[in-house]
């Protein structure tokens, strides 16, 4: 148990590592869930992409920085940053998704040289701001949320579909070697969308959100998961539409090598929610690395960067391009 901390609860729910490794889903799916999220994807990519590039203000050695505009489902306008390197061929292709705070600039940190990364913006955020989508995560995870076919989630998992478009058709021989990489929000969207679409080929999935909502509704948090358990406590209705948006029923069915990064205690996404997508994601295709705290910066301890050296040995193991060269 880590003590003291800040909060009114406890970020570990209790819940032992034992009991975490084994937490399943209590709830059954929508007898639609599969046909409701395979349309979604089959009308995403139907969508012309309209694609538009504008130069960047960000610089980074070795790479061409744009920004690139596209149109995802719904003809929703997206933004993204995209990296392509200058000197070398292009080898693998990276979608990677940001965190629920939006994404001001791209990461120019330790980026592979071999490896063109598209950047994108969620529906309403930074590059994709728009009118109509709210442009901060308590309010906008709770967009639309009243009815399945209005909610937000549908807009961002399209975002990330039409992102890797952009990839492939700026790069169709590299099809084969196509990643994706995302933690917290970015984390649980990867978990959403990766399910339907069979072109990824390996993933990175860290503190996956938006898990087991009948944990998840239930448990005291901060940030986005917050902001969804009050609006239920007013509007328990909106329980049937979070079933659609559940990752624990898509990790069931992603289909690609993927990397799981669980935290133990964690005051913003459930634990339990976060081992949930580990534990239902297919066995040969799941691996886990361990932490001992996740949204949490102001707690520091002696194995964290272990624990980072272990979960960048197992990206690198199933063949993700390595971040720390």
């Amino acid at each position: 148990m880590i003590t003291p901390h800040p909060f009114a609860f406890d970020p570990s729910y209790g819940y032992t590592l034992e009991e975490l490794l084994n937490v399943e889903l209590t709830e059954e799916e929508p007898s639609d869930f599969d046909a409701f999220w395979e349309a979604l994807y089959k009308k995403t990519l139907k969508t012309s992409l309209n694609l538009n590039f504008k130069t960047s203000q960000f610089r980074l050695d070795g790479f061409k920085i744009e920004e690139v505009y596209f149109d995802t489902l719904e003809q929703v306008k997206v933004g993204a940053w995209l990296l392509r390197p200058l000197n070398e061929p292009v080898e693998h292709l990276m979608v990677e998704g940001h965190g629920y705070g939006g994404r001001q600039q791209p990461n120019l940190y330790q980026i592979p040289s071999n490896t063109a990364i598209i950047f994108p913006c969620a529906p309403g955020f930074d590059l994709s701001e728009q009118t109509g989508i709210p442009n901060t995560a308590g309010f906008h995870v709770i967009s639309g949320i009243e009815n399945k076919d209005t909610y937000i989630f549908r807009s961002c998992a399209a975002a990330w579909w039409s992102a890797a478009s952009v990839l492939l058709e700026l790069y169709p021989a590299q099809a084969e070697n196509l990643y994706y990489r995302g933690w917290s929000y970015g984390g649980g969207m990867g978990c959403l969308m990766l399910p339907w679409d069979n072109r990824y080929k390996l993933a990175e999935l860290g503190q996956v959100s938006f898990c087991n909502h009948p944990i998840r509704l239930g448990s005291n948090c901060i940030g986005s998961g917050e902001a969804v358990r009050l609006k239920f406590k007013r509007k328990p209705e909106i329980r049937k539409v979070l079933r659609y948006f559940d990752a624990a029923y898509c990790a069931k069915r992603i289909q690609c090598l993927t990397v799981f990064a669980c935290s133990k205690f964690d005051p913003a996404v459930p634990p339990a929610g976060q081992f949930t997508a580990y534990n239902m994601c297919p066995a040969h295709l799941r691996h886990l690395s361990i932490f001992t705290t996740g949204h949490y910066n102001d707690y520091e301890y002696p194995e964290q960067m272990k624990e980072y050296q272990a979960h960048w040995n197992q990206c690198a193991e199933i063949g993700l391009p390595d971040w720390r060269k």
